[in-house]
């Protein structure tokens, strides 16, 4: 595939060295840099394959480590001990046993970040729908650790949809209360699948198109308009069709990929 269509590497592989920005994720990018001079909770959901994780990887690292040091949980927590323990080895530390003493080793490296190293640190917890009320719980109550009576460190909890309908219920309203802003991505839409595309390609060295309109239409009606599923059909569609020798992808090509994927 990548002789036949003159890449330099897959052009739908997860490792992109530049995302795509959707007007979705230009608005999100300002939001979250704004979230971080008021700080507090955010809260970013979307279905899976909408783009959460690449977005805060991209955003995390355009961010001048001069100012921010940032902590990304991506495993599954069920307590409050588990979750400190691993909170306190992304930071490097060599964790405490019982809950009191890593629980103020984790304040501790919070405050140091701060008022020593001057940075402002960032926790972001991945599958947040996965954590436990004690969790959530222990989250929420980390906000009242301030220093100088101000709040210096933000939290993004990722997550599916089904979190952002979980804090909608009575129990977790105090934890609703800290959420300085909430956003849900949906993807693409229609107008910007041959853009997305396009970039796609242009980062892999290829700048004349290879999808016709009509197969992008097709791409955009079976994915919703979610990354993830485009990014699977297009790299399908190009391996099949450099095994053809075709140098354009039609709808036709589309349509037998997704009804062999129906069919599994």
């Amino acid at each position: 595939m990548r002789a036949f269509f003159g890449f330099t590497h897959f052009p739908f592989r997860k490792d992109i060295e530049k995302i795509f920005f959707s007007r979705q994720l230009e608005y999100l990018k300002k939001r979250c840099l704004h979230f971080l001079d008021t700080q507090g909770i955010a809260l970013l959901t979307g279905e899976v394959g909408s783009g959460k994780n690449t977005f805060m990887r991209d955003f995390l690292n355009s961010l001048d480590d001069n100012s921010y040091k940032s902590f990304y949980l991506s495993q599954t927590v069920r307590g409050a001990r588990c979750f400190f323990r691993l909170l306190s080895a992304a930071m490097g530390l060599v964790p405490k046993f019982f809950i009191e003493d890593v629980t103020a080793q984790v304040k501790t490296e919070l405050k140091d970040l701060f008022r020593k190293q001057k940075l402002r640190p960032i926790l972001v917890i991945d599958e947040a729908q996965n954590l436990s009320d004690g969790v959530l719980e222990e989250i929420r109550l980390l906000t009242n650790f301030r220093m100088d009576s101000k709040n210096y460190f933000s939290i993004f909890l990722l997550g599916h949809p089904v979190l952002k309908a979980r804090l909608k219920l009575s129990p977790y309203a105090a934890l609703k209360q800290r959420l300085s802003f909430s956003y849900h991505l949906t993807g693409l839409e229609q107008d910007e699948v041959k853009p997305y595309l396009m970039h796609r390609l242009r980062l892999a060295g290829r700048t004349k198109p290879v999808f016709t309109d009509e197969a992008i239409v097709l791409l955009f009606n079976y994915s919703k308009g979610l990354p993830r599923i485009i990014d699977a059909l297009a790299h399908e569609s190009l391996y099949r069709a450099a095994e053809n020798k075709e140098t354009m992808i039609d709808e036709k090509l589309i349509e037998i990929i997704i009804q062999e994927w129906e069919n599994l």
